[in-house]
């Protein structure tokens, strides 16, 4: 098991949240397992002296003490409420090219967090499940992302489930970004001389 501790005055649970998913990706990435990964983050109860200044701990902390440190369990989280729809999807008319790629990356999100998802869930997390137009929009935004090789499909008709390939667990801003090794130049084979 890998523990960090972070030690800062002012983070935001949002910002809490991003440094921990970072920190996890990277211990991922190294070859520890995500779900071995645990950040703690501890506010600053410390006097400081800092360049010829004194700071007391009061000073540090300022007026509002800090939220208590939070630490995610993965594994055992019950499982998100569904989210409210956003207010400009309609239940009627086309949805503009940039309401899709909102939704598209809400679904990338719940997809990495959930680590697979049938299309009734996704439309249960979403909070699409009233919108006559959501099956065939999802259905859309699940083969762009299988053509773009960051999920996988499996099952048929009401069976089919949408498998995460990424990271489970983490958020990431965007897809993850597809690494293309360059092919080296051979050089010409020499016999040995006798």
């Amino acid at each position: 098991m890998a523990v960090v501790m972070i030690q800062s005055s002012s983070l935001s649970q949002d910002q809490k949240q991003r440094i921990g998913d970072r920190i996890t990706v990277a211990f991922h990435q190294e070859g520890i397992a995500a779900a071995s990964v645990v950040v703690l983050f501890r506010d600053l109860a410390q006097d400081l002296y800092l360049d010829g200044s004194f700071f007391p701990d009061s000073q540090m902390a300022g007026a509002s003490p800090a939220p208590a440190p939070t630490m995610p369990v993965r594994s055992h989280e019950p499982p998100a409420a569904p989210e409210a729809p956003a207010p400009d999807l309609k239940a009627g008319g086309r949805r503009t090219k940039g309401q899709l790629q909102d939704l598209k990356q809400r679904l990338i999100q719940k997809l990495q967090m959930a680590g697979s998802l049938s299309s009734f869930e996704a439309q249960e997390s979403l909070g699409l499940k009233d919108f006559d137009w959501a099956p065939g929009t999802l259905r859309r935004l699940f083969t762009d992302l299988e053509e773009e090789k960051l999920i996988t499909k499996t099952g048929q008709k009401r069976g089919t489930r949408y498998q995460w390939k990424g990271i489970v667990g983490t958020q990431a801003a965007a897809p993850a970004v597809k690494l293309v090794k360059a092919e080296a130049e051979s050089e010409p084979e020499t016999e040995p001389e006798a």
